[in-house]
């Protein structure tokens, strides 16, 4: 009896750990991987999947539990820790001639050698930074949950590149109102206006936008309203203004069920789709010369342009959900500077203009 209890028990358990690896897998999604040698785009797959084949077992379960913890909330931040970590599982396989994705094989060597590997492919500091907190979280989750394996945080402060907050010139870009009117001009319908002047009006994230369905539209009275799950899984009611709920009613159709995206194939835009999209808006506007229009920056334009009518700090953070006032300033703060930084120059300019006029024919 004893040995059926057990053999039942086990089953179950087999169960339910499945069941939390498919409940993962569809948060985490598909993405198309590229290929570290010849940076091509392969056929797209299932995160997870990608993370077992990369992982080593043991691993493996760390990084799913870890995954699967409230330590990372929202849907967005646990698909692009997935990515990060995929990131460092090639770095080891590729650069280092590892067999696979260890957390034992991972020492503090290894932390400043992909530091200065990737210094010397000029990736942004912020990204290098960003990647090995990933890291670093991964690390200190796995030590808190497991403390009788004994590993230790590779990660250090003295390996973390310097990251300036004031740094305007790897800053996201903005788009003034008119630029972003000539991006709107450019779509061809109803849905590909929809997606940007959505996320424009929402200060959204694409990720907030994109798992949005239409089952969070709420009719109240002559108001329709917008459940938005925003980071961290905050849950925040938007009214929409009645000419958007005017595009938003060309764009879906006759839809009544499905994603507030899709494209006109019917399938639902995910956060890959939305950057094309709006890239090609951008090209075709000649808006961003060299820079791509991402949906940050039409968050980044939007909370600008707040801050340019005069809204208050406090109501411009609260609008797009900081948490921290200085995460705020970061969008704002670079265009106050480029104004003063304009006037101090014009004033030094007026002490000695005159005197260039002798060189000056």
């Amino acid at each position: 009896m004893s040995s059926e209890i057990d053999l039942r028990f086990t089953a179950a358990v087999n169960r339910a750990v499945e069941q939390q690896l498919l409940h993962l897998r569809g948060i985490l999604g598909q993405v198309a991987p590229r290929d570290p040698r010849t940076r091509k785009l392969g056929p797209r797959r299932w995160r997870l999947e990608l993370l077992a084949e990369l992982c080593a077992p043991e691993t493996f379960r760390h990084v799913v539990s870890w995954l699967s913890s409230t330590l990372i909330p929202s849907t967005g931040s646990k698909q692009a820790y997935a990515d990060d970590i995929r990131h460092w599982a090639a770095y080891l396989i590729t650069e280092e001639g590892a067999a696979a994705f260890a957390l034992e094989d991972v020492s503090p060597f290894t932390a400043r050698g992909y530091r200065q590997h990737e210094e010397t492919r000029q990736s942004s500091p912020r990204t290098i930074r960003r990647r090995m907190d990933v890291l670093s979280s991964l690390f200190n989750y796995t030590m808190w949950a497991n403390p009788h394996l004994g590993l230790m945080n590779p990660v250090t402060k003295f390996d973390k590149p310097r990251v300036d907050p004031r740094d305007d010139t790897t800053a996201t870009p903005i788009l003034e109102v008119d630029e972003f009117q000539a991006l709107l001009d450019q779509a061809a319908t109803p849905d590909e206006m929809w997606v940007p002047a959505l996320i424009y009006t929402l200060a959204g994230r694409v990720s907030e936008c994109c798992t949005a369905s239409l089952h969070h539209i709420k009719h109240e009275g002559d108001q329709r309203k917008l459940d938005l799950r925003r980071k961290g899984g905050k849950g925040r009611v938007f009214v929409l203004p009645p000419k958007l709920c005017e595009l938003m009613d060309l764009a879906i159709g006759e839809r009544t069920s499905g994603a507030l995206f899709v494209d006109g194939d019917g399938l639902p835009r995910d956060r890959h789709r939305v950057n094309h999209l709006l890239n090609r808006l951008g090209r075709q506007a000649g808006v961003l010369p060299g820079r791509d229009v991402t949906p940050h920056v039409l968050r980044a334009s939007k909370l600008t342009h707040m801050h340019d009518e005069g809204v208050p700090l406090e109501e411009i953070q609260e609008y797009a959900d900081h948490a921290h006032i200085e995460t705020t300033l970061r969008y704002i703060r670079r265009r106050g500077g480029e104004a003063l930084k304009a006037k101090h120059a014009a004033a030094a300019v007026k002490v000695y203009d005159h005197l260039i006029d002798k060189f000056v024919s």
